[in-house]
């Protein structure tokens, strides 16, 4: 064998009690479960007092530039993610747009690093990651806000018929070079654009056996519509619904939750494949554009730099946060948001808008377009932390055993060229919180129930062959980590900070993890279509 995992807990990702076993591994896959004293391997692991689990997957990820920029993506690995699934919340680089127009839904994305989204097919952006090799498995989402803008350009208006068909074959082409489904994010522009009826036709284009993954339109006072919209839209389509980060807004009414999670229960009843997913923390990440209205931070990127720079909408600005009439500013002031990423100022990273405003000695609106505004075009890499959920709530998404974790995050490294590109605490350290605080601190569910909620739970949501168990002849994704040790160790100011207690993690049979460093491994690229619904070029 290439690889032996001697004398672990196994714990395979069903849910079920781990046991002690080895577990061997020969050309990437796994080839044996059990004992394993015979046989003889190039490198053996004495794994005595450790869990061996399936490599965890993470199916909201904003990872959809930074690996072009570094490869090495030490933040998921070093924390056992060994599959990432991007193209999120309407989000990604591809089908491709206008170069100058595609950075408005990319996270993170700036131009100093020499990475030029000209692109015109999906095909060619699996192709670039297909060059650079990368250091986990990527499986993708077509995104709804990359394929309008390419289709539509920045239009704010509903789309017409020729529009529609242009989307619809995007969508089409997407499938075909394997992503896993389409996703929606109906906060943010051009998402926010579409109606439910332009979402369903291009639902119905993933179809069956694909997944329709929506960051909702409302988590508020239309909490309900917005999640019954995604239901309906899956059950037009015949798609899997994945409802991402499906939290309420800290002001919703009380009973809020309560009545949607009864309303995907009935969903289920009748039959619907409906998972959400949560990242566990009560501080959640967005661009920071999102906080202004959105005629401010609407149309071309060069237009919309220059318009922060004028008095006339810095003082409507003011008067949206005195009014509160954002939905972030709205959960607990603008004050409160700290800035994890700007290229501009790096040194307001780890600081409150308030905290900045005190510095400046200026209004917070005006941070807020100061910080936007003096990053120029790249105005959308500007990224804050935001009051997420209260945590009565968090424990209740916790508690639900469909409720699958994630981070929210982006794949990065503490190092190299994308380090400064940080979304929130959990980009380096979910996985480590589940075990560490959730499952050995607050015992709130057993760790065989938090590895399937971050293994199979994760794969069956999003329909990945394969991946999430431990299982002869799988793919060695494999995590070995020492329950009693495991901790995050990464904070809301300084969350660039890896776990401790992940001794090691196989990608693909190869060791990308080991007693702390990572090595440059790049083991895979992307995942195809787990559907098998590969559209040939006539289809």
């Amino acid at each position: 064998m290439d690889v032996i995992l001697r004398g672990g807990h196994v714990v395979d990702g069903s849910g079920s009690p781990g046991r002690r076993a080895d577990v061997g591994v020969s050309e990437g896959k796994v080839v044996a479960v059990g004992d394993c004293a015979s046989a003889t391997a190039a490198a053996t692991f004495d794994c005595t007092g450790r869990v061996i689990s399936p490599g965890f997957i993470d199916i909201h990820q904003h990872g959809d530039i930074t690996p072009l920029v570094d490869p090495r993506c030490t933040s998921a690995v070093a924390q056992g993610v060994t599959t990432a699934v991007i193209g999120n919340c309407g989000h990604g680089v591809a089908p491709g747009a206008d170069p100058r127009l595609a950075p408005l839904v990319v996270i993170g994305y700036r131009r100093d690093w020499g990475v030029t989204l000209d692109w015109s097919s999906y095909w060619e952006y699996l192709d670039c990651l297909d060059r650079q090799g990368l250091g986990v498995n990527i499986a993708m989402l077509v995104p709804h806000g990359a394929v309008r803008l390419a289709a539509m350009g920045v239009a704010d208006t509903r789309a017409d018929e020729a529009a529609m068909t242009r989307m619809e074959g995007l969508v089409a082409e997407a499938m075909s070079a394997g992503a896993l489904g389409m996703s929606s994010g109906l906060e943010y522009a051009p998402g926010r654009s579409a109606d439910q009826a332009e979402l369903t036709r291009l639902a119905r284009v993933v179809g069956a056996g694909g997944i329709y993954a929506s960051h909702i339109r409302n988590r508020a006072e239309q909490f309900m519509d917005a999640v019954s919209e995604a239901l309906t839209i899956g059950m037009q389509s015949d798609c899997a619904v994945v409802l991402s980060h499906l939290a309420p807004r800290p002001y919703a009414p009380p009973d809020a939750a309560e009545r949607v999670r009864d309303r995907i229960d009935q969903a289920r009843d009748r039959g619907a494949n409906v998972v959400i997913d949560t990242f566990p923390d009560p501080l959640g990440p967005s661009p920071l554009a999102s906080v202004l209205p959105a005629w401010m931070v609407a149309g071309r990127p060069w237009d919309v730099a220059r318009r922060l720079q004028t008095r006339e909408v810095v003082e409507k600005a003011i008067q949206s946060f005195e009014e509160g009439e954002n939905f972030l500013v709205r959960a607990e002031g603008a004050g409160s948001f700290m800035v994890t990423s700007s290229a501009s100022h790096r040194e307001a990273c780890g600081h409150t808008i308030g905290e900045l405003s005190e510095l400046w000695g200026v209004h917070p609106a005006q941070v807020v377009c100061r910080l936007l505004s003096d990053e120029g075009e790249d105005y959308y890499s500007v990224i804050i932390q935001h009051r997420y959920a209260t945590e009565p709530e968090l424990d209740l998404l916790y508690r639900d055993p469909w409720c699958a974790f994630e981070s929210d995050g982006v794949l990065t490294s503490p190092d190299g060229p994308s380090a400064e590109v940080v979304m929130n605490r959990s980009t380096f350290g979910y996985t480590s919180r589940v075990l560490g605080e959730l499952v050995r601190e607050r015992h709130l569910f057993s760790l065989e129930e938090a590895i399937r909620r971050m293994t199979s739970l994760p794969a069956q949501a999003v329909g990945l062959r394969q991946r999430g168990r431990i299982k002869i002849g799988w793919p060695a994704d494999l995590v070995v980590f020492d329950p009693d040790t495991v901790v995050d160790r990464s904070t809301d100011r300084e969350p660039a900070h890896s776990p401790e207690g992940i001794d090691l993690v196989l990608v693909n049979g190869i060791v990308a993890h080991a007693a702390g460093p990572v090595r440059d491994a790049r083991p895979d690229r992307w995942i195809p279509s787990a559907a098998g619904r590969v559209l040939g070029p006539n289809d």
